[in-house]
């Protein structure tokens, strides 16, 4: 599947969001953000460390956080999942989300 950045495409051109779309679509991270949302979190909330590790702190970006969490929405659908909550709040210590989507 290919992304569809609507209105990131600038912060797609800029933030190295191809890497990211394929970083997000590794078997691993679907696997994560699938047992994220089987235990009602947020399905980007285990995913923060690897994003860290793998893009560094320019990552942290406002702005690229919210690209990412349109891309796992494109993956989350993909996968038959739907929106069930925005604005879950994340209190995992150091990660770099601090809300997010849930998905049912």
């Amino acid at each position: 599947m290919t992304y569809n950045p609507e209105h990131f495409r600038s912060t797609f051109e800029k933030a190295n969001g191809d890497q990211i779309w394929a970083f997000l679509n590794e078997h691993d991270n679907i696997i994560r953000m699938k047992t994220a949302t089987y235990l009602s979190r947020p399905a980007v909330e285990p995913l923060s460390p690897e994003l860290l590790a793998k893009f560094g702190a320019a990552i942290r970006e406002d702005r690229t956080k919210q690209m990412i969490g349109h891309m796992t929405r494109q993956i989350m659908e993909r996968l038959g999942y739907k929106l069930d909550q925005n604005d879950v709040r994340i209190t995992t210590e150091g990660n770099m989300f601090s809300r997010a989507t849930r998905y049912a």
